[in-house]
């Protein structure tokens, strides 16, 4: 059953700032996970419900994203590029896509691997009449989001950023994907920087408008993907499994019959593994990749056209393109980019 609501918004113009030095090198829509752009996780969220076309809220980085994904088709879905002139932050950016909104819509930031029915949620957002419904997590420790708190019939009564404890019990954090009726743009100034969560949620609820909580009755896996330590435990989770349509890519053409594979990695195609390495588990390696003789590679993440030195020791740590580890070195939680990076 496809969703009633066929449009998206992703917003990935952001700097990536706490996943550097790694987005100096390509934005983080672009960061392989699991030898696939981190955007196509969504992307193949929304064409598994029917949601085809896609309006890709760009900045920083722009050109390389639309070299990289093109029009969508490979994924069965249309993508359209709005850049932005001047950082206009979440609503802002919502906001500069106007132009292509024509009818109820779904915003997610850019950077969530997430599997939740949007079928069901749309139908929801529907039903309330609704000017935003917010797709609500539960969480053990809530200090680290932003808590709404819902009555019994599901609107939304307040938003509190950083807290340590509910008193409601519920514990429902914000996960950053919406489903947004389009009057909620006229909310929005045009053409300058303006928050959802700091300006354009709180003014809504001030004004008391329709706002509803929305959570999964058999909620999938979700990360947000936003620094160096949960980027490799998304990588280490979908490995094992942890949303059940994703299959990686894995192309073991360039393995030596002496190099010892651990299950579960990802071998992406033009990758060279050398006799005697031991590889895994919970390592991809990207397209390119060269893994020279005796090398130990564990908890890793390979960006195509990296090297691993013979001999070399490497565990928890991303390795860049066009990065190289020295032969028998010994690297532990690091990231390893380019000398000249």
């Amino acid at each position: 059953m496809a969703s009633p609501i066929t449009q998206a918004i992703l917003l990935i113009g952001g700097l990536g700032t706490r996943l550097r030095p790694l987005t100096y090198q390509r934005p983080k829509a672009l960061l392989p996970l699991l030898n696939c752009p981190l955007i196509s996780y969504e992307i193949r969220l929304f064409a598994r419900h029917g949601v085809t076309d896609l309006i890709m809220a760009v900045s920083y980085g722009a050109d390389a994203i639309k070299d990289e994904l093109g029009d969508g088709s490979r994924w069965g879905v249309r993508l359209h590029y709005v850049e932005e002139e001047q950082r206009l932050d979440t609503a802002g950016a919502i906001r500069n896509c106007a132009a292509l909104i024509d009818g109820p819509f779904f915003a997610c930031n850019g950077d969530l691997v997430y599997d939740v029915d949007l079928t069901t949620m749309a139908a929801a957002h529907l039903r309330q009449s609704a000017l935003v419904t917010f797709c609500l997590r539960r969480v053990d420790d809530i200090s680290a989001y932003g808590l709404i708190q819902c009555d019994d019939g599901g609107r939304v009564t307040a938003f509190k950023e950083k807290v340590n404890s509910d008193e409601t019990g519920r514990n429902t954090v914000n996960s950053g994907f919406y489903a947004m009726d389009p009057q909620v743009l006229d909310y929005i100034p045009d053409n300058q920087p303006y928050s959802n969560e700091t300006d354009l949620f709180p003014a809504l609820l001030a004004r008391r408008e329709p706002l509803y909580g929305w959570t999964d009755t058999q909620p999938g896996y979700w990360s947000d993907v936003g620094r160096i330590e949960t980027y490799l435990e998304a990588h280490v989770s979908l490995l094992h499994g942890a949303v059940s349509w994703v299959k990686p890519d894995d192309m073991r053409t360039g393995i030596h019959e002496g190099a010892h594979i651990t299950e579960p990695v990802a071998i992406a195609s033009g990758a060279t593994i050398a006799a005697g390495c031991r590889i895994g588990p919970d390592v991809a390696v990207g397209e390119g990749c060269r893994i020279d003789e005796g090398a130990v590679v564990r908890r890793s993440m390979l960006w195509p056209d990296s090297v691993v030195g013979a001999g070399a020791h490497v565990n928890e740590t991303i390795v860049a393109s066009e990065a190289s580890v020295a032969a028998h070195s010994s690297h532990s939680g690091e990231v390893i980019v380019p000398s000249d990076a």
